[in-house]
């Protein structure tokens, strides 16, 4: 039985080792398929290189395509703007010369009018318009216009004196005629056109009435006729009997009471003349 399993196993291991040689041969040849995969392998890595190449390629053209598309129109606007500032530099070369030209010809002219304003100017601050300069011009001209300003002030001044003088004339005028005014309505006994008072006190017996007036405030006459006014009524009219400082005294003219009325303390009083009697 041992020799049944001697040469079954040497059997077994025959064919293990024809298969292992068989295999490796299938796997290791030139056409094994140990060299398929490797040549696949290959293939791919290869096409994989090629792919990433030529995308590096692509982003790369892309790139240089874009930068001189860049650099072209950097160019073209430099050129754009040095086109630009060469045509703005030449207009205002044109328009300086323009300014200057224009300067030139008013200083033409001012030379021209300051040689004639020489010309007449110059007598009559006593300088020769032949050999006068125009600052000599100035300075005499200023003299006579600080000169004249200092006239003028003076006659301003004695203008304002002869106004002030004047006014007070006419102040005093003024005066003198309210003072014959005065004059004149005392000699008649008329108290003044304006007065305006009131009744500050009545007697009972009606013997005398007392008026918030007197000379100094109202310049009440003795001898007046005043009226006793309530609204535009008259209620009577008065004679003044005793003038004081601030107040008067009066009674009341018989015979010129309204009838039913009495006066009454606050009653307006006015002066009674000619005109309005």
């Amino acid at each position: 039985m041992w020799k049944y399993l001697i040469i079954t196993s040497i059997v077994l291991l025959g064919g293990s080792v024809y298969l292992f040689n068989t295999n490796h041969k299938a796997i290791t040849q030139d056409n094994g398929e140990l060299a398929l995969i490797q040549e696949r392998f290959d293939s791919a890595v290869k096409s994989k290189t090629e792919a990433y190449l030529s995308k590096i390629d692509a982003a790369y053209r892309d790139v240089r395509t874009a930068w001189l598309k860049t650099e072209i129109e950097l160019q073209a606007e430099k050129q754009q703007k040095a086109e630009e500032d060469a045509a703005l530099a030449q207009s205002k070369g044109d328009e300086y010369k323009d300014e200057r030209d224009n300067l030139l010809s008013e200083t033409e002219t001012v030379k021209r009018e300051l040689e004639n304003v020489v010309s007449k100017t110059a007598p009559a601050v006593d300088l020769d318009p032949e050999g006068a300069e125009p600052e000599e011009i100035i300075a005499a001209a200023k003299a006579l216009m600080d000169a004249n300003v200092e006239l003028q002030a003076k006659i301003d001044a004695e203008n304002a004196q002869i106004e002030s003088l004047g006014a007070e004339s006419e102040r005093l005028n003024g005066l003198i005629d309210k003072a014959r005014k005065l004059g004149q309505d005392r000699q008649a006994r008329l108290s003044p056109p304006e007065l305006k008072c009131s009744v500050s006190y009545v007697d009972p017996s009606y013997a005398f009435l007392m008026l918030n007036a007197g000379i100094d405030n109202g310049g009440v006459v003795i001898g007046s006729r005043l009226a006793v006014m309530r609204g535009d009524k008259k209620i009577c009219e008065l004679n003044v009997t005793n003038v004081q400082s601030r107040q008067s005294i009066a009674y009341v003219v018989k015979g010129t009471k309204l009838a039913g009325e009495s006066v009454k303390v606050g009653d307006r009083v006015v002066s009674v003349r000619n005109d309005n009697k």
